[in-house]
């Protein structure tokens, strides 16, 4: 039996193709966790790191936007470089970021008041009750982590991104759980190796999350995304008979 072996002149391109993909990710990754710590200094920490994320998030939208346009041959909108794209954002969405911030900040403050008042027992309901804050603490925990894809994607008053991610995180749980192990993994990624924490910090979970969701097809393209008109090539003969004749 004879064996056909895959051909090396089709092979190495593509490894190589994803050796250089995979590197551009890595740096950029890296170069957008350095703005992103600036960001988070330039509010005093505090006030910084609700709008870092958010600028985090949506420049990491723009980059999986774009593949998902030119992957489906569409206009890609031309754009501004990484660190003035993140301070833009920064700078004009300062406060929504700070009222999405806020209240998940509110929320994870009434889990851990609700775990201080449940240590010390409310009689034989105690067990249910701390069954429930669990539950609802995993899905808040989702929520914090779709909230900021979803608050940079859909230019919509605050209550109704709130509803969306509400109904993202219910109604797919598949994705609600698949986030959750995200952050799990990277926890216990930079227990296992911390020297990944000063490389990649937030940004390699947030753009997995959103990969996660544009892969899903729960973000939709904007409405201004239209094919790339390629020319015909009749059109393109009669002009240049046009021009000889001239």
């Amino acid at each position: 039996m004879s064996r056909q072996s895959a051909p090396r002149g089709r092979v190495m391109p593509a490894l190589v193709g994803w050796h250089v993909r995979i590197g551009e990710v890595v740096g950029r990754l890296f170069v957008l966790h350095l703005v992103w710590l600036l960001g988070v200094a330039a509010g005093g920490v505090i006030i910084g790191a609700a709008p870092a994320t958010l600028a985090l998030n949506a420049v990491i939208r723009r980059d999986l936007l774009n593949q998902a346009l030119e992957a489906g041959n569409l206009v890609v909108a031309e754009r501004p470089g990484l660190w003035r794209e993140f301070w833009r954002v920064w700078r004009q969405e300062f406060w929504r970021a700070q009222a999405i911030g806020a209240v998940l900040l509110a929320g994870w403050a009434l889990f851990g008041l609700d775990r201080l008042v449940l240590r010390g027992g409310v009689g034989e309901v105690t067990p249910w009750l701390s069954g429930l804050v669990v539950v609802l603490s995993v899905l808040w925990a989702a929520v914090t982590l779709i909230v900021w894809p979803v608050a940079v994607h859909f230019d919509e008053p605050l209550p109704r991104v709130a509803r969306l991610v509400v109904v993202l995180a219910l109604s797919r749980p598949a994705h609600s759980l698949t986030v959750l192990a995200v952050a799990a993994g990277w926890l216990w990624l930079w227990r296992a190796c911390p020297g990944l924490v000063p490389v990649f910090g937030t940004t390699l979970p947030a753009w997995c999350v959103a990969w996660l969701y544009w892969r899903s097809g729960v973000l939709p393209l904007p409405e201004s995304a239209v094919p790339i008109e390629e020319p015909d090539d009749a059109d393109v003969e009669a002009a240049i008979r046009a021009l000889a004749e001239h």
